[in-house]
């Protein structure tokens, strides 16, 4: 089995450690515009080929069984377009963005794309971002969500579900909007919080901040430009989660202002109750 790789941040380096975790014959190529992350992954014994640019591997992407796509949401589409002259429609391509919509929209609209593209999301990740932080154990026990294009073949299907299996995820295959919904509310209001909480923090000071604090914005480490990137791309389903999580916050304050206290501890014990429900 031959796999590509175009972007090599966190999840597609890991993508790359996982599979050889599993097996050491996979063939791997790579790409990655960033020399720095090129010059790294060199001597790691992980790829066979690696390169700045993908028409210097042409003949790779050609014979390759599977391509996953790792970089910006908002990038996505402009790999397809540049794949599209090398791949065939027995090629299987996926992504790892962590919004699903626009990109299915614009894939089941191109007829060659729509036959060969998975789209895919694994729920794992890391404050450390980059090949610097990928780790092979990072898709573990993780929830991988699937949205297969409208032309795509069950075989293509099962072949992606297979090797996520290997890589030790769990793949689950979602409707694109439902996908971006559900993140809305349970990965991108709560990065969103994570870092309005940081924001919101005691001035010039780090030395008297608590375990919870630490453990509430351990996200808010994460790197901006991707987020800003996926609030653009998944702007309507973040903006209506948004406002009905200040919609919350004002109800809150209501309580706060007129010490309802018997309201405020209805919703830490019905939000307690919600968390006690969600493993780990």
């Amino acid at each position: 089995m031959k796999i590509g790789i175009i972007g090599l941040g966190l999840i597609g380096t890991s993508i790359a450690m996982a599979t050889k975790k599993e097996n050491r014959d996979i063939e791997i190529w790579g790409i990655d515009k960033n020399l720095d992350t090129i010059n790294f992954l060199k001597d790691k014994d992980i790829f066979s080929y690696i390169s700045i640019d993908i028409p210097e591997i042409e003949k790779e992407i050609y014979n390759t069984d599977i391509i996953f796509i790792s970089v910006y949401p908002s990038g996505v589409r402009d790999v397809l377009l540049e794949l599209k002259n090398y791949i065939t429609e027995r090629s299987i391509i996926s992504d790892t963005s962590s919004t699903k919509g626009k990109i299915m929209t614009f894939v089941n609209n191109d007829k060659l794309l729509c036959e060969v593209f998975i789209g895919g999301h694994p729920l794992a990740g890391r404050e450390i971002s980059g090949a610097y932080g990928a780790i092979p154990d990072l898709f573990k026990g993780k929830i991988y969500f699937l949205s297969p294009a409208k032309g795509v073949e069950k075989d293509k299907i099962d072949i992606l579900m297979n090797f996520i299996k290997n890589i030790g995820a769990l793949p689950i295959l979602i409707d694109p909007y439902e996908h971006d919904r559900i993140l809305a509310y349970s990965s991108h209001l709560p990065q969103i919080v994570a870092y309005l909480l940081s924001y919101t923090s005691i001035k010039n000071s780090t030395n008297f901040f608590g375990t919870g604090f630490k453990d509430t914005t351990r996200i808010a480490k994460s790197e901006t430009k991707l987020w800003m990137d996926i609030i653009k791309e998944n702007y309507d389903e973040i903006l209506n989660v948004f406002f009905e999580f200040k919609n919350n916050i004002d109800f809150f304050s209501n309580y706060l202002r007129d010490k309802n206290f018997e309201k405020i501890e209805e919703i830490f014990r019905r939000a307690r109750e919600k968390r006690m429900k969600i493993e780990g």
